[in-house]
C-alpha cells in the first residue's frame, strides 16, 4: 500500500488574511485569536503591499507564517473593465520583511518597520513578460506564489493560462463568494492541470472583516498541511511539497494505492469524484449523505491515459450541504504502486 497523502498530523491553515496594517477591520493579534477560536493552528497575514514577519505572535498550538498579497493592474478600458492580478507569497523564510512594490499608501506609523525594497525582476505591468518576470523573482527570493481569486480579477484562460511559476491557485475564495463574485474556481484549477502546470489547491477566506454581507467569512475556507510538527520549516516544507487537500467541510482522512486500486476515505459525504485530464472519470455517491469511503480502479486510466502528456488523476468530496473538498493532481509517476 502506498500512502498519497502522508501519515502524520494534519494543521488547518488560512493561507490569505488582511489585518489592520492594509485594510483589513482585525488587528493582527485579533486575528490570531479569532482563527485559534475556529480551532485553526495556522494563519498566514497576508497584508497588501508589505511582508511583515509575526513571529511574535506564535504561540505552542499556533503558527503564523510570513506572507504579503502584491498586485498587478491593466489600465482601465474604454468599457470600464479592468483585469487585476492578485498574488500571495509566503515566504519560506520567517524573518523576512519585504516591500515588493513601491506603494503610494504608506504603512501605518504605529508599525516599526524597516525592510528592503524593490529586487530585480520584479516588474508591475499587466504583460505576459512582466508579470512572469514577477513570478520568477518571488520564487528566487524563497516564496511560494499563489494566484487569487480569478474570477474577481476578471480574467480568463487567455489571461490565467500564460502564467509559469506558480505553486498555488485559490480554488475558493470565501470573501469574494459572499460579495457575489464567481470565486469558486475548480474549472481554473482543472484548465492548469491540463496545460501541465504543478498547481496545488488552496481554499482561503482573504478576510478584511469576519462577517460579510450577513455571511460570515473568518474560518471559511481552509487548507490542511499534513506536517510533522507544527513548526514553520516543516510546514512550509509541506506545503511545498504538497502535502496537503483544501477544504469548505469535508475532511480527507486518507488517500491510498492498492495496485490497480485507489482508495480514499472521509468524513460523510454525498459524492467522490476521482477526476483526471481526460474523460476517464469516476463517481461514487450516497443519496443519504453518508458515504466515507471509495474506491477506483484506476487500471484503464493506466492503460490509455497514463503515459500522455500532463496526465494526474485527483479526488473532489462533496457533502450532503455541498461543501467540498479537493485533492492536488497526483501524476503517473506518483500513481505507481510499491
Amino acid at each position: 500500500m502506498k500512502h498519497l497523502l502522508p501519515q502524520t498530523q494534519y494543521f488547518k491553515a488560512s493561507l490569505h488574511t488582511h489585518s489592520t496594517i492594509s485594510d483589513g477591520k482585525l488587528t493582527p493579534e485579533q486575528l490570531r485569536d479569532a482563527y485559534r477560536e475556529k480551532d485553526f493552528q495556522v494563519l498566514a497575514i497576508t497584508d497588501h503591499s508589505v511582508m511583515i514577519s509575526h513571529q511574535d505572535l506564535n504561540r505552542e498550538d499556533f503558527l503564523l507564517i510570513t506572507g504579503v498579497e502584491i498586485d498587478i493592474e491593466e489600465e482601465p478600458s474604454r468599457e470600464g473593465r479592468n483585469r487585476m492580478r492578485h498574488f500571495c507569497l509566503l515566504s519560506k523564510d520567517p524573518g523576512q520583511q519585504w516591500i515588493p512594490f513601491r506603494d503610494p499608501n504608506p504603512i501605518p506609523s504605529s508599525v516599526p518597520y524597516e525592510a528592503e525594497n524593490e529586487i530585480e525582476g520584479l516588474e508591475q505591468a499587466y504583460t505576459v513578460e512582466a508579470i512572469n518576470a514577477t513570478i520568477a523573482a518571488c520564487n528566487r527570493r524563497g516564496c511560494l506564489v499563489t494566484y487569487n481569486h480569478p474570477g474577481w480579477s476578471l480574467e480568463n484562460y487567455s489571461d490565467y493560462s500564460t502564467m509559469e511559476g506558480l505553486w498555488g491557485l485559490e480554488h475558493r475564495n470565501t470573501a469574494d463568494i459572499s460579495q457575489g463574485f464567481c470565486d469558486d474556481a475548480p474549472h481554473v484549477f482543472q484548465d492548469l492541470l491540463c496545460l501541465g502546470k504543478t498547481v496545488m489547491p488552496v481554499m482561503a477566506d482573504d478576510t478584511h472583516a469576519p462577517i460579510v454581507n450577513g455571511m460570515e467569512v473568518l474560518g471559511g475556507s481552509w487548507t490542511m498541511i499534513g506536517a510533522d510538527s507544527l513548526d514553520y520549516l516543516s510546514v512550509m516544507a509541506a506545503l511545498e511539497k504538497g502535502d496537503l487537500y483544501a477544504s469548505c467541510g469535508p475532511q480527507i482522512h486518507s488517500l491510498t494505492l492498492e495496485g490497480n486500486t485507489l482508495c480514499i476515505t472521509c468524513s460523510p459525504a454525498a459524492r467522490i469524484q476521482m477526476v483526471s485530464q481526460t474523460r476517464h472519470c469516476r463517481l461514487a455517491h450516497s443519496e443519504t449523505g453518508n458515504l466515507t469511503e471509495a474506491r477506483f480502479d484506476i487500471s484503464l486510466w493506466r492503460t490509455h491515459h497514463s503515459s500522455k502528456p500532463h496526465a494526474f488523476l485527483r479526488l473532489i468530496v462533496t457533502d450532503a450541504q455541498g461543501n467540498y473538498a479537493v485533492t492536488r493532481a497526483y501524476t503517473p509517476e506518483e500513481l505507481m504502486d510499491i
